[in-house]
């Protein structure tokens, strides 16, 4: 609720100057994930969607989002829903982060948990983690940046692999000449 200055009026006829203090409640500055809903967001919601936005930690949830999605995808070659994602992300609130106001209707609930969701894989997605299609079910994939951190990192562990192969295979021809050699005397 915002304070609102009101001046002006008439006291017996007169025209006075007063000034009240009128405080109204703005819908417009409730989170966007939170419109066209008639209460505030609970304080768990808010600390969580900034939690899962903020410029400390967002990269962090957006990494275990894009980790969850790939296995999801590795093992059923379908995405997980944004309800599944979710849950995975939050067990222990059955995918919430707290309980919703009591006074809700069904569809505002609805609103309330599917912006909230939305907007956060929206933040994630602008960050090249994951990816979805609008409206489409099961859509949720991996994105670029994360591709691109998965290629690089499988590329270091072959690149490591190959160095210890070689490093491997150095001694064994080492330890084989021995033996040859050994055997010759």
């Amino acid at each position: 609720m915002l304070p609102i200055p009101m001046t002006g009026g008439r006291v017996a006829g007169r025209p006075v100057r007063a000034t009240a203090i009128v405080m109204v409640e703005m819908l417009e500055s409730y989170p966007i994930w939170w419109q066209e809903i008639d209460s505030p967001p609970p304080a768990e919601w808010v600390f969580m969607f900034e939690d899962f936005t903020g410029d400390d930690t967002a990269e962090q949830w957006a990494l275990a989002a894009a980790i969850f999605i790939a296995q999801t995808r590795r093992r059923t070659t379908a995405g997980p829903t944004f309800a599944e994602l979710f849950t995975h992300l939050l067990p222990d609130t059955d995918g919430l982060p707290g309980p919703l106001p009591r006074n809700l209707d069904f569809m505002q609930r609805r609103r309330a948990v599917a912006g909230f969701r939305g907007h956060a894989a929206i933040e994630w997605r602008r960050r090249g983690m994951i990816s979805f299609d609008n409206g489409v079910m099961r859509s949720l994939r991996v994105g670029r940046v994360f591709r691109e951190r998965s290629r690089r990192r499988q590329q270091a562990r072959e690149a490591t692999r190959h160095q210890r192969g070689t490093q491997h295979e150095s001694r064994s021809e080492v330890t084989d000449i021995a033996a040859i050699t050994e055997r010759e005397n």
